[in-house]
């Protein structure tokens, strides 16, 4: 299965047709509308909430069900990934500074012994979850034609809507603004569905 085809199993809420939300008080407009794009599969819409399972490091397991009601940020990383390394203190900070208006932040580890995933916690100050892909296949299967862990690209963000549903998927990682302005629109794109 390629990354579009499990995208499409992750099931949208947004339509194709979706306007565009202004810029977000308080956030920097960026430079181009090129941080207003998701990589959203065309098939829209879909009419079944993503449902994920896994083990927890140090931690109740982490079922994305029981986050029905919240707004979901999901961070995949790997502890080797230079660019995961540059991201995750503006996640941590994220985590924090948006808790109160509903954001959820979950990290995703691919296939890397938990003492490796501890360490790197620790390094970075963790506090939010972070679940275990033990063999790779949740990340290897958002990845189009990835056969090996060196072939996948880290980090990939996703963005789940209160409802259970994914807003949009990022690859990549992003800076501090960027990060700030995505999740901005994701709650204000999410405001109606979120129980506070």
């Amino acid at each position: 299965m390629d990354r579009s085809e499990f995208l499409k199993l992750l099931a949208f809420a947004f339509t194709s047709g979706a306007s565009p939300l202004p810029s977000p008080t308080g956030s920097p407009a960026p430079a181009s509308d090129k941080w207003s794009e998701c990589d959203v599969s065309p098939a829209l819409p879909y009419d079944r909430p993503l449902g994920l399972n896994m083990r927890v490091l140090d931690g109740p397991d982490f079922d994305l069900a029981k986050y029905r009601g919240q707004a979901v940020l999901l961070n995949i990383f790997a502890t080797w990934c230079g660019p995961c390394n540059r991201e995750m203190p503006y996640v941590i900070e994220a985590a924090a500074d948006y808790a109160a208006r509903g954001l959820a932040v979950v990290g995703i580890n691919s296939s890397e012994k938990d003492d490796t995933v501890r360490a790197f916690r620790k390094r970075y100050g963790i506090t939010f979850p972070i679940a275990m892909d033990a063999d790779g296949s949740f990340v290897t299967a958002l990845e189009v034609g990835a056969r090996r862990q060196s072939d996948l690209n880290f980090p990939v963000t996703l963005f789940v809507t209160p409802k259970g549903y994914l807003y949009c998927d990022l690859v990549g990682g992003v800076g501090r603004a960027e990060l700030r302005y995505r999740i901005e629109r994701f709650l204000a794109a999410s405001a109606g569905e979120i129980k506070l």
